[in-house]
């Protein structure tokens, strides 16, 4: 029997893939790309910094669909998007500051 922790993790796990897009995952280290899900959170503009106003975007990805590292690029709608800095990070999803190429 699944623990209740193992079980809710897969719920949002199901969760989060309603929510995202299916893009083409291309790893910075040199292994072949391959599809996987992405979340594109509506962008904010980073208050943290008074001199630099301009908008965060984020990327979250499924951590269960592998590992996520900066310089990394994924590929969605046609267009292509470096990822360059980790956001945040928990048991379900990984989220980084990406760039559009």
């Amino acid at each position: 029997m699944l623990s209740i922790e193992s079980r809710f993790a897969t719920k949002l796990a199901r969760a989060f893939k309603k929510l995202a897009a299916p893009c083409q995952f291309i790893p910075a280290n040199g292994n072949p790309a391959y599809s996987r899900s992405v979340h594109l959170p509506p962008t904010e503009i980073d208050r943290s910094n008074e001199y630099l106003l301009e908008p965060v975007h984020l990327a979250e990805f499924l951590a269960q669909e592998g590992a996520v590292t900066a310089d990394d690029v994924f590929e969605l709608n046609g267009k292509q998007y470096r990822i360059t800095q980790l956001n945040e990070r928990d048991e379900i999803t990984v989220s980084f500051v990406y760039l559009e190429l």
